[in-house]
C-alpha cells in the first residue's frame, strides 16, 4: 500500500518540512523523498548590543513626540485666545491662530514677534517679567503692562513644570525627574525665593542655565495663582488660566473598544472595570478551586 506523507518540525525560530512517499510492498527503500525545505523567521524584535526591544518602539518614540508638540501647540493657542480676549497680548485675527493650528502656519504679526522677542539690552526678558509681577503691582490701565503680565503668562505656559501619572509611589517616580525637583526646590530655599519665576530670574542675573531644571507642575500652579493675585486679575480670568494652562487633559472614553456580548449581540459586554465583572471573576475563582 502507498501513502503520501507530509513531515513538520517546528522550532521558535524556524520550521522545516518534507514530503515522502512511503510503500510498505517495496523490499529495500519503502521511503522516497519527494520535496524538502525549511523557513527561517525573522526575529520579531531589534537586537542591539545584546538588548531586546521593539521594531515598533522607535517609530511609537516618534509618534509620542509629535503628540506633545501638537498638545503643546494647541495649549498654546488656546492661551493666546484667551490672553487676545483680555487685551493681555497683541491681538491676533482668527484666521492666522487657524492657519497655525492646521497649516502649521507660524503668525508673524510684526506686533506679536515683538512681543515674544527678548532683548537684554532693554530689558525685555521673560524672567524678568516673571519675576516683576510676583514682585510689583502694575498699573494694567497702561497697555504696556498689560502686554508684561501676558508675556510672562505665555512664557510660564511654554514650560509649566512635570506632572507623574502615577498613583502610588514606586520605584520609578523615585527616579532623576524626582531627584531634580526635590533638588530645585532645596536651592529654592536656600535663596530664600518663594516662586520659580524669582529664583530663575536669579540664576539670570548670575549667569547661571536655566533650562537645565525639571520643575514641578504644582510649583506652576503656585506662581500662576500668585501673579493673578498680585495683579488683581479677576476670578473669572484666573479660572480660565488655570485651566488652560495647569488642568491634564482627561483621559479618552474607551466605552467604543468594548465588543459584542456572545449571548445577546444587541448588547455590549460588561467592561473589566465594572463592579459586576470583579464579582464574576470572583466567583470563577472560588469555583475553580481544587
Amino acid at each position: 500500500m502507498k501513502k503520501r506523507i507530509l513531515g513538520i518540525d517546528t522550532g521558535t525560530n524556524s520550521i522545516g518540512w518534507s514530503i515522502v512517499d512511503y510503500d510498505d510492498e517495496a523490499l529495500e527503500n519503502k521511503y522516497t523523498l519527494i520535496d524538502r525545505g525549511g523557513n527561517i523567521f525573522q526575529e520579531g524584535v531589534k537586537v542591539e548590543k545584546g538588548i531586546e526591544s521593539s521594531k515598533a518602539s522607535e517609530r511609537t518614540g516618534y509618534k509620542h513626540q509629535r503628540v506633545g508638540y501638537w498638545r503643546r501647540k494647541v495649549r498654546k493657542i488656546s492661551l493666546l485666545k484667551i490672553l487676545i480676549k483680555y487685551q493681555l497680548c497683541p491681538p491676533l485675527s482668527v484666521e492666522e491662530l487657524k492657519q497655525w493650528r492646521s497649516l502649521k502656519k507660524y503668525p508673524l504679526n510684526e506686533a506679536f514677534m515683538a512681543w515674544l522677542r527678548t532683548d537684554d539690552n532693554t530689558g525685555d526678558n521673560p524672567y524678568y517679567f516673571r519675576h516683576l509681577c510676583l514682585t510689583q503691582k502694575l498699573d494694567l490701565s497702561s497697555l504696556k503692562n498689560r502686554y508684561i503680565v501676558g508675556r510672562s503668562l505665555y512664557h510660564l505656559n511654554q514650560r509649566r513644570g512635570f506632572l507623574s501619572n502615577r498613583k502610588e509611589n514606586t520605584k520609578e517616580s523615585d527616579g532623576k525627574v524626582k531627584q531634580d525637583i526635590e533638588a530645585l526646590a532645596q536651592s529654592m530655599r536656600d535663596c530664600e525665593t518663594e516662586y520659580l519665576g524669582e529664583y530663575f530670574y536669579w540664576l539670570y542675573q548670575n549667569g547661571e542655565k536655566i533650562r537645565t531644571h525639571y520643575t514641578s507642575r504644582m510649583d506652576c500652579e503656585k506662581e500662576l495663582l500668585a501673579i493673578c493675585r498680585k495683579q488683581g486679575l479677576s476670578e473669572e480670568l484666573t479660572q480660565e488660566l488655570r485651566q488652560t494652562m495647569i488642568t491634564q487633559r482627561p483621559l479618552k472614553s474607551q466605552k467604543h473598544t468594548v465588543g459584542r456580548c456572545v449571548y445577546e449581540p444587541s448588547k455590549s459586554r460588561c467592561p473589566i472595570s465594572h463592579p459586576l465583572y470583579e464579582q464574576y471573576r470572583m466567583y470563577a475563582f472560588i469555583n475553580n478551586i481544587k
